[in-house]
């Protein structure tokens, strides 16, 4: 169950996903930009994401390539990771994380590109990783307008 919030400074509703926080980033360099000519829509784009899992250490690794809209406000992409745990409908616990960042909802074409490395949390999971089959991973803007997300497999690493 995700928390809702209000900045009362800013009148401003703010929503946390759901969720443990394993990760926190103050200032994430970006390594590019990517362009969208004909975009004209204050809609998220999907992370790409891979997950590998290391039997050896019993271990389960992500990397994301995240496309964020920053303004001339917002010059830095900070961020916090939750890991979210749920139970499918067959009765296995799932895995789902999510990039939660507050950024204002605008008509954009350009994104910088911002790569996200981190494991998961085994002491904030109740399965065996080894049992996972995919994850899901979203972005999440805080301030509550949008989210996007995208189902990965997870591959032998």
């Amino acid at each position: 169950m995700s928390t809702t919030n209000l900045n009362v400074e800013g009148n401003e509703v703010i929503t946390m996903p759901p969720g443990t926080k394993i990760f926190s980033e103050n200032n994430n360099p970006e390594i590019g930009k990517v362009t969208f000519p004909e975009r004209k829509s204050k809609g998220l784009l999907s992370p790409l994401v891979e997950a590998y899992y290391n039997a050896e250490n019993d271990t389960l690794s992500i990397n994301i390539v995240a496309y964020v809209d920053l303004d001339r406000r917002n010059e830095v992409f900070q961020y916090d990771i939750f890991q979210n745990t749920y139970i499918d409908i067959d009765g296995n616990p799932q895995l789902q994380f999510f990039i939660a960042y507050n950024m204002p909802e605008q008509d954009a074409c350009t994104f910088s590109v911002h790569e996200l490395k981190f494991k998961a949390n085994p002491y904030a999971f109740i399965g065996d990783f080894s049992k996972i089959k995919t994850i899901q991973t979203f972005l999440w803007d805080i301030d509550p307008i949008a989210s996007r997300g995208t189902e990965t497999t997870v591959q032998a690493g």
